[in-house]
């Protein structure tokens, strides 16, 4: 039997393929009954996923014109890059937002990495020469300093 948040999930990619679909057609599709899609239409409004619903002899559910869920697919190294993006600039204090933003969204990716993939990030995470304390992020107009790098003007090529 396929779990409830898979089958919100199959709801979700169903109604991205367009069109009006009735309860019933929806409710066979997911192997469901009527009163469970209308449950899982509930849980993808309360995602703020915009589910239209069209009343009548022929409505039904539909997105709202436009919306499409973007996916984010990351190669394996780009995953790797960008978690350990996010560890180096924890341990830099190069936070522009919250700290906790920046260990959330990590633990977001990590929790979906393949496991080897998560091997091969503790390994380099292990020989990550970190050997400094963590600097306290900084504060008070962080978020709006420039991005610059030391020693930038003596690099060729770089704009001047």
């Amino acid at each position: 039997m396929t779990r409830p948040t898979a089958r919100v999930l199959a709801l979700l990619e169903i109604l991205q393929a367009g069109g009006t679909r009735t309860t019933a057609d929806l409710a066979i599709r997911l192997d469901v009954d009527e009163r469970t899609v209308r449950r899982y239409v509930d849980h993808l409004i309360n995602l703020d996923i915009p589910v239209w619903s069209v009343r009548g002899r022929y409505g039904g559910y539909r997105l709202a014109p436009g919306y499409r869920m973007p996916p984010l697919m990351l190669t394996d190294d780009e995953a790797l890059a960008v978690l350990l993006g996010l560890v180096a600039g924890l341990r830099a204090g190069l936070v522009t937002t919250s700290a906790t933003a920046m260990e959330s969204a990590a633990a977001k990716i990590r929790r979906v990495l393949p496991g080897a993939l998560g091997r091969r990030l503790d390994a380099l995470l292990a020989a990550a020469d970190f050997t400094t304390a963590a600097r306290p992020p900084e504060t008070g107009g962080a978020a709006n300093a420039p991005c610059t790098r030391t020693g930038s003007s003596s690099t060729p090529g770089a704009g001047t």
